[in-house]
């Protein structure tokens, strides 16, 4: 055996052995308390318990990736009201509801706080997506509450991100005040509806980046995105909501997105081999990326379609002659962006070409 693959399972059997693992539910008769008690889902994806986040002594209740060594927390429940010790516990509560309680206090620190109408015989399950849902114990199994509906820091795939104009349910990334404190911090990643609906970025209520509107294959304002990128994504723009949902296109991807608390969307893939996580994209990255920095087209540029002579179709990124971003720092970073997606998946990048008194182009597979 690898001698590198025989040590890093010695390090996850040591990782796992401070855990008591339960099935993958928590019902009216089993909850867990903060003693190392975790509950994993059916196909050991994800694992669900107590933890405190860097070096803080604080205790949250989250949800992280189970057999990544580096620990990854992806949600957290009481984001704003932590517990000062361990003697938390999280259980149904005598309403149906997943809530989490601690010492001497009869008032929930944190609940799903929903309404459970008929049967209040509820079990809460974590899933190998990374949701945790709230499901009446019945022939129907309805899921009356999700943490996909409340998501935190962490995009994961087959998230919806958006607004349901029905419900009035705006799902949005927040991101932690910093990595010791996973309460709700200065920057949010959320759809705007008016008029073409596209991604921001917000340091609090002001614009700091764009996607730029959907083309019907991707964002206009992120070329990187091609017919052959990692995801398949779902736009939905209807009179009953705006959304967008990344799904992957192979299984065995494991791959978030995040919104970091120093202002910055970045896309992360692990990689199994190196037993690390790898940053493959993120924005803004130059001083013309950030929201009306550098004029009307936000420092991206305007994409177009071509046809090579051979008749296949490419992308075309003509970036700003104002943007500032200097002759190749962006086409150096898309073709960085490039090498780090797997071989068998990227699209290739023709060239780049410009003249000294015209900005770089960049021709991609469309």
């Amino acid at each position: 055996m690898n001698p590198v693959k025989w040590i890093v399972r010695i390090l996850i059997l040591l990782f796992l052995s401070h855990f008591s693992i339960s099935a993958d539910t928590i019902t009216v008769n089993h909850f867990i308390r903060d003693n190392g008690e975790i509950v994993v889902s059916s196909g050991k994806v994800f694992a669900l318990g107590f933890f405190s986040p860097g070096g803080s002594r604080n205790r949250y209740v989250g949800i992280w990736y189970f057999q990544v060594p580096e620990k990854t927390v992806v949600w957290v429940a009481n984001r704003d009201n932590p517990i000062k010790d361990n003697s938390g516990n999280l259980r149904i509560d005598s309403r149906g509801n997943l809530a989490l309680f601690q010492r001497n206090r009869t008032l929930p620190v944190w609940s799903t706080n929903i309404s459970v109408t008929g049967t209040r015989n509820t079990i809460a399950q974590i899933l190998d997506s990374g949701n945790l849902v709230l499901v009446q114990n019945d022939t129907r199994r309805a899921v009356v509450w999700q943490s996909f509906d409340y998501p935190t820091n962490t995009l994961l795939p087959f998230m919806k991100l958006g607004l349901s104009f029905r419900t009035g349910l705006n799902r949005v990334i927040t991101s932690w005040k910093s990595p010791d404190d996973p309460g709700i911090g200065n920057y949010s990643y959320r759809i705007n509806p008016s008029g073409f609906p596209q991604l921001y970025l917000y340091k609090g209520s002001a614009p700091s980046w764009r996607t730029g509107s959907w083309t019907g294959r991707r964002w206009s304002g992120v070329p990187e995105m091609t017919s052959n990128y990692i995801f398949h994504v779902s736009f939905v723009n209807t009179a009953d909501e705006v959304s967008v949902t990344y799904g992957v296109t192979h299984t065995s991807f494991i791959t978030r997105m995040v919104t970091n608390e120093t202002g910055i969307q970045q896309r992360y893939t692990w990689n199994r081999d190196a037993q690390h996580w790898i940053g493959f994209w993120s924005a803004p990255e130059d001083q013309c990326d950030f929201y009306g920095h550098c004029g009307p087209n936000g420092g991206f540029g305007p994409v177009y379609k071509g046809v090579l002579f051979n008749g296949k179709e490419i992308a075309v990124k003509r970036l700003s002659k104002h943007s500032g971003q200097g002759r190749s720092s962006q086409a150096k970073r898309t073709a960085v962006i490039f090498q780090k997606i797997p071989l068998q998946i990227s699209s290739d990048m023709f060239g780049i070409y410009g003249k000294k008194t015209k900005p770089l182009k960049q021709l991609t597979q469309h």
